[in-house]
C-alpha cells in the first residue's frame, strides 16, 4: 500500500501598500506583494515587512493583508 503525503500547504501572509497609497516606504513598491516578517515584536500599530532591503517596518494602516498569493 503505497502511502500518501497528507500535510496541507500554509502560505504565509503577505502585505502590500494600499492602492493609490504613496507614503514614505523608497524600499517597498506599491504593486508588489511583500512577505510578512514574524520574529519582530508584537505591535499593533506596525508590521514587518520582508524586502530585497532587508526588513521594513510599515504601519499597519498603510498595508493592506492577503493570505493566499
Amino acid at each position: 500500500m503505497e502511502g500518501r503525503d497528507r500535510r496541507l500547504s500554509r502560505v504565509a501572509p503577505q502585505a502590500r501598500l494600499r492602492p493609490g497609497w504613496l507614503g514614505f516606504y523608497p524600499t517597498i513598491l506599491p504593486d508588489l506583494w511583500y512577505s510578512l516578517h514574524t520574529a519582530q515584536g508584537n505591535h499593533s500599530a506596525y508590521i514587518w515587512l520582508e524586502t530585497s532591503h532587508g526588513i521594513t517596518r510599515v504601519q499597519r494602516s498603510d498595508v493592506e493583508l492577503r493570505d493566499t498569493p
